[in-house]
């Protein structure tokens, strides 16, 4: 009988203690054949490397380079120097849930031209928000007249909902356009028909969506499998270096523009390149409330309703709690998981594309200025 490898590659930007508790995780699963962890350290910071290398476990090959070398080099150079049959990337704020990584690996070696297999995303210990499966690659190139035209990105916003709705109620796998490199479990067979993993142009962010690009080119298929659940804390790796990030994310979008825009793709970037967006629905803001705050809900809709909270005005993408009964309450723990900056929330029905939603709006402040909220909201509806 064929035994199995896997290649655990975990890469650490000033998460020291988060890391250790993502290693925990992959070395307490079940798994099919032998798992052989990678740890990569790119903070440049002697403290980082001493927790990793005292609290780590001995078998964990632990890489401290000198340099910040950016997610995807680092997870290359495990990936160079490892042989394995799968390779499971998990971010150092991400842990695997009890039988997460067995679930990954079967659905992997079950489904025919299988490249990759995500889990279900959980934002919180409680799993009571499911994190929104990866944006659709095609939409980044229509996001200019997404943006520029209102209609056009409300109905996108509601279809985008629609497949978010049944990733998250799925029983059974799913097969979907795109997968996030922050947990998910990959075919080095199909990453070599890719062309590798990770494209070094990318320091940080889309190296993931260019990647699953290129295995969907290769003729592989990407899944989410709902019943491998995985909890990620969201943003809070390097959390003091927030305004940085988001730099490198719009400069990792250029980077991926001028990758996959050629032909029609170039012809659509020209067109809409001078488009201005849209003005957003305007939910003003209003200090009427504090943390922890709740939102009446209308009687039509207490037998099922789903709340949704996003850093965008259009919902794309956007964080989702079923729930039910007259009042939607946010959670104190989830909150104090938000990173600082607006949040915009939706609530209404879970079917139906039109429906009509209350929107609110809020401001989580740093922790400087204290915990304080202004809870925001004109109660408004959106048609």
């Amino acid at each position: 009988m064929q035994e199995f490898k896997t290649l655990a590659i975990v890469v650490n930007y000033f998460s020291a203690g988060l890391a250790v508790e993502a290693v925990r995780s992959i070395t307490q699963s079940e798994s099919i054949g032998p798992v052989q962890i990678v740890m990569v350290d790119n903070s440049q910071d002697k403290s980082e490397a001493t927790i990793l290398q005292m609290k780590l476990p001995e078998t964990v090959h632990l890489i401290i380079n000198e340099i910040n070398e950016g997610f995807g080099r680092a997870c290359n150079r495990a990936f160079d120097q490892h042989d394995a049959d799968m390779i499971l990337l998990l971010n150092p704020d991400a842990r695997l849930l009890p039988g997460a990584l067995l679930q990954l690996q079967r659905s992997l070696l079950k489904f025919d031209r299988a490249g990759a297999v995500g889990p279900q995303i959980y934002w919180d210990n409680g799993k009571r928000f499911y994190l929104p499966p990866s944006s659709i690659p095609e939409l980044l190139w229509f996001h200019p007249l997404i943006s520029a035209c209102a209609p056009l990105g409300r109905l996108v916003s509601r279809m985008w909902r629609q497949l978010a709705i049944r990733v998250w109620q799925s029983k059974k796998p799913v097969r979907v356009l795109n997968l996030s490199g922050g947990h998910v479990l990959l075919s080095r067979k199909a990453v070599a028909a890719a062309g590798g993993l990770f494209d070094p142009c990318f320091f940080l962010y889309y190296e993931d969506t260019d990647l699953f690009i290129r295995l969907r080119q290769a003729g592989y298929r990407l899944y989410i499998d709902p019943l491998a659940e995985v909890i990620h804390f969201y943003d809070q790796c390097g959390t003091s270096g927030l305004d940085a990030k988001r730099r490198l994310m719009a400069r990792s979008y250029q980077v991926f523009m001028d990758h996959h825009t050629r032909g029609w793709k170039r012809l659509v970037q020209k067109l809409t390149a001078k488009l201005k967006p849209a003005p957003a629905i305007s939910v003003p803001l209003s200090k009427n409330g504090y943390h922890p705050f709740e939102i009446p809900v209308a009687l039509p809709i207490q037998k099922q309703w789903l709340f949704e909270w996003s850093p965008n005005p259009d919902f794309m993408p956007a964080a989702g709690h079923f729930g039910a009964g007259d009042t939607m309450k946010f959670p104190d723990d989830c909150w104090r998981l938000l990173a600082p900056g607006q949040y915009y929330g939706r609530l209404g029905r879970v079917s139906g594309i039109s429906d009509r939603f209350e929107l609110i709006s809020w401001i989580k402040k740093s922790e400087e200025l204290g915990d304080a909220i202004g809870i925001c909201s004109d109660r408004s509806t959106d048609n």
